[in-house]
């Protein structure tokens, strides 16, 4: 069915159940699997619920009596594969209110334990099924013609990704439950991004210290969030009280109400369940109960310790069979270690036993070493002559380079004498016309006689001509600080020979008074 032909029919549904029926959200109603098929809830549940390998059925009757056709049907076979991950296969039928989906769905989850008891856990269910129109009856008048819709079934690949972190009893995850659809019929993705469906969940289990009958037994407070496209968001609590004999479940969803039901396991091997659930909303009192019921067949005994996701157990029988297995290789090694000695020691006695040429074979080998220990002291001493030599090496070094460390360190405090000497002629005198600025404007650091400053260009340019006329080459730099031209005569590196043109009127070619403007660089 295209997306045409399902708005067309959303359309018609809305203008026929309008203020008469509460439509259902199109998510799966899986809200109170907690003790069996709980991987249609999360894919990573398979880790450590239905335990251990079997098979189950779960039905789910929405507000009608259970002599009607189940809105929801699930069948699944779940077993783990080793302590590390868990597989999962089975058949679903789903009513939305709006389409039927049937198909099968795979499961696969894995965890990965890391260090102070904490793991942390994948899982992925694969949907396929088939989407049918679940009621095709939308004629409104028969007066009203409307056009034919198209019924064509389509088929549908769903992926719904699965995370969780787990700290011993802690829990904490997230489901998306269509991350990734695909409608092969229409070649098209069946769901925008914004028809996501994500479910956020927390959990904890309290082993409780009972004995007899109820020994093993285990209390799961749960939290859920579920947000849905074009709905309110779910939230909701569910508590398990679970035994090797029987449990016990309650809970509430904000919008299918409060529930409650009980469960017993027969034989070791099978077990059955029941639960009602009654909707509180204004809107749902004219509806009637939901009933579930689940049955399980299990292909092993029933394990209490597992049921309560506590991985420790395993975790520590992985460690002990670490340790035996160093204890054996610890024991193999010291095993081989006294054959040796032992070997050696008959080999000392069979020596003292030998022939004279086995005495003097002995005595050979000992010249050898002996010859051996002296080259090694020989070797020994030639390294300490040379280390000798290189510490009175290093010795004259360290004397020259400390002459020539003073020698240096007198230069540099004759260098900063000289240097504060200047900086100290750098001072105007009293009386003395300076100035002195931050280079600016592109002006090259030094000292300047200046014969006069000018605001206006004309003025300016005459005194210019003048000077010219004089045999003089003023020269001129302008300040975007003030707006002014300056005329200098000339530039100097230091202040004294600024000073000795300026006494001297420029040697005598300039008679007016000047005065000096200094350059600092930045």
């Amino acid at each position: 069915m295209t997306k045409l032909h399902f708005i067309f029919l959303f359309l018609l549904g809305i203008l026929v159940f309008r203020g008469q029926d509460v439509e259902l959200p199109p998510d799966l109603r899986q809200h109170n699997l907690t003790e069996y098929n709980a991987s249609l809830f999360s894919p990573v549940f398979s880790l450590d619920r239905n335990n251990p390998e079997s098979i189950a059925l779960w039905s789910r009757w929405q507000w009608q009596t259970i002599d009607g056709d189940p809105t929801t049907i699930f069948l699944n076979y779940t077993r783990r594969l080793d302590i590390q991950s868990a597989i999962g296969g089975g058949f679903f039928q789903h009513n939305t209110g709006v389409f039927l989906n049937t198909g099968g769905v795979l499961n696969y989850a894995y965890a990965l334990n890391l260090k102070s008891n904490a793991q942390i856990s994948f899982g992925i269910n694969l949907f396929g099924f088939q989407q049918t129109l679940a009621d095709d009856r939308f004629q409104l008048d028969p007066d009203i013609q409307l056009p034919q819709l198209a019924s064509e079934d389509s088929f549908i690949v769903q992926f719904a990704p699965s995370l969780r972190f787990k700290l011993s009893g802690f829990n904490i995850g997230i489901v998306a439950e269509n991350l990734f659809d695909y409608n092969f019929t229409a070649s098209e993705t069946q769901t925008r991004p914004e028809e996501k469906v994500y479910l956020g969940f927390s959990s904890y289990n309290f082993p409780l210290n009972l004995s007899g009958a109820l020994e093993g037994a285990y209390l799961r407070p749960m939290v859920y969030l579920k947000t849905l496209p074009d709905a309110d968001n779910q939230y909701g609590i569910t508590t398990l009280f679970s035994t090797p004999k029987f449990w016990v479940q309650g809970g509430y969803n904000s919008f299918y109400g409060v529930s409650g039901g009980v469960g017993g396991r027969f034989f070791k091997k099978l077990s059955v369940g029941a639960l009602i659930e009654y909707g509180i909303d204004s809107d749902l009192d004219d509806r009637d109960p939901t009933f579930e019921i689940v049955t399980a067949f299990s292909f092993g005994e029933q394990d209490m310790q597992k049921e309560i996701e506590d991985f420790e157990e395993e975790k520590a029988a992985e460690e002990e069979k670490i340790k035996e297995e160093l204890e054996k290789s610890k024991a193999l090694a010291e095993a081989q270690e006294q054959k040796r000695k032992e070997a050696l020691r008959i080999q000392k006695e069979q020596n003292a036993k030998d022939s004279i040429a086995a005495i003097k074979k002995t005595q050979a080998v000992a010249a050898a070493e002996r010859l051996a220990e002296q080259k090694r002291l020989d070797s020994i001493n030639k390294a300490r002559a040379i280390a000798q030599e290189l510490r009175q090496q290093q010795q004259l070094d360290s004397i020259n380079a400390a002459k020539i460390a003073e020698a240096e360190a007198a230069k540099r405090e004759a260098e900063q004498q000289q240097i504060a000497a200047q900086k100290a002629d750098d001072k105007p005198k009293a009386g003395e016309k300076y100035q002195e600025i931050t280079s600016e404007d592109g002006l090259e650091p030094g000292y300047y006689l200046i014969a006069n400053v000018f605001g206006t260009k004309k003025y300016f340019e005459k005194f210019m001509t003048t000077l010219k006329a004089k045999g003089l080459e003023p020269k001129s730099f302008y300040r975007s600080v003030n707006k002014f031209n300056y005329v200098y005569l000339k530039r100097y590196n230091t202040i004294q020979e600024a000073r000795n043109a300026r006494d001297s009127n420029f040697n005598g070619r300039y008679p007016d008074k000047t005065w000096i403007f200094r350059v600092v660089a930045n």
